[in-house]
């Protein structure tokens, strides 16, 4: 693969059917369902900074789970040197029953379906087997680190390789979680082993929803490099925007979508762009402002240069398809000096990279 250092895409995702549970319960039960997006930041140690993908469910039935993801990472081939990326994947209904292979990373020329696979959600099998004995057999579809051509930890890689071995249960931990916008602590249960292929080896840990319905991978770890679930919005959630018209006069927006480190607004936004138009319509008084927010990542000017982009994106949007008169909107940046969580941490970060919507009261 003389050209895969460019080529290869490195993707942990979040796969399964089923209800979550968690110390801090959901208004209602977290399912699977078509519509369902879900970000995961993927931190690389070596370049200090954090990459998000964003998958949406797009339809779940007997026969298994049909999903799209969308991402970006540095990548020295591209003119620009970002790689924009997106897939589809398709899992089997029997292999998410049964299947001990977990593919942690997306090659290009991977077929959406690739048979006897999960991806870092485990089969019911592997799971039980790692909830109910303490071990589990599995084989982890991964790029090794030993392969690098030096992008860094989670950078770009020459090929995947099949590492066999077994973990076994640590814990049982909670991994917090924004749910609809709202910080939630799910309960999981802690796996970890050592897998090898070949003279080749990697230390691999997963965070797995403790419930045998649901068995969501919250966080995995390969080799050191990580990938953690940061936020799960659903198509059907309570309209957080409401908190507009309270006293505060101002409200985050979840569901807001942009490709990482860029301004690019995804397909997946459009439920919550449609929520407040919903409410911009139901209150033509009101003049809003747009707020765009980073986390602490980069210079404070390429910061503030972003979170202002972002904004002024999402102002265009509502003011072009959606017909909200652009003298009722205005938008503005603040980069990371508006942080509402700690920056040391991947689900810190993740809040902190939001938007935000201010009314005059």
């Amino acid at each position: 693969m003389a050209a895969a250092s460019h080529r290869v895409v490195p993707v942990l995702f979040l796969l399964a059917v089923g209800i979550a549970s968690g110390q801090t319960a959901p208004n209602r039960p977290l399912r699977l369902e078509s519509g369902l997006v879900v970000v995961s930041a993927i931190n690389d140690a070596v370049l200090k900074k954090d990459y998000e993908v964003i998958e949406t469910t797009q339809t779940v039935d007997a026969s298994g789970v049909v999903s799209g993801s969308d991402w970006a990472i540095p990548d020295k081939g591209m003119p620009d040197g970002v790689r924009r990326q997106s897939a589809q994947f398709a899992l089997r209904a029997e292999d998410l029953e049964h299947a001990r292979r977990l593919i942690l990373w997306w090659i290009p020329g991977d077929p959406d379906t690739m048979p006897g696979t999960t991806r870092a959600t485990p089969s019911t099998d592997v799971f039980n087997d790692a909830r109910m004995k303490g071990d589990a057999a599995i084989v982890v579809g991964a790029l090794s680190r030993s392969d690098s051509q030096g992008f860094g930890a989670m950078g770009l890689f020459a090929g995947r390789k099949y590492f066999r071995g077994n973990v076994k249960k640590v814990g049982s931990e909670p991994v917090r979680v924004m749910v609809d916008g709202v910080p939630t602590a799910l309960n999981t249960i802690h796996v970890k082993g050592d897998v090898t292929v070949a003279g080749d080896h990697g230390d691999v840990e997963f965070w797995w929803v403790d419930d045998p319905v649901t068995r969501f991978a919250l966080r995995s770890s390969f080799q050191g490099s990580v990938s953690q679930v940061v936020r799960i919005d659903r198509p059907k959630q309570v309209d957080a925007v409401q908190a507009l018209a309270g006293k505060a006069c101002r409200s985050e927006v979840p569901g807001i979508y942009f490709l990482s480190d860029s301004a690019q607004l995804l397909p997946a936004s459009k439920p919550a762009i449609e929520r407040i138009v919903t409410l911009l319509h139901a209150h033509p008084e009101w003049t809003v402002t747009i707020e765009g927010h980073t986390d602490n990542t980069g210079s404070d000017q390429h910061n503030l240069d972003l979170s202002k982009r972002r904004a002024e994106t999402l102002k265009r949007e509502l003011s072009g398809p959606y017909g909200i008169p652009s003298a009722r909107l205005s938008s503005t940046g603040y980069g990371s000096s508006r942080p509402v969580e700690t920056n040391q941490t991947l689900e810190g970060r993740a809040h902190n990279r939001r938007v935000e919507i201010s009314r005059r009261c």
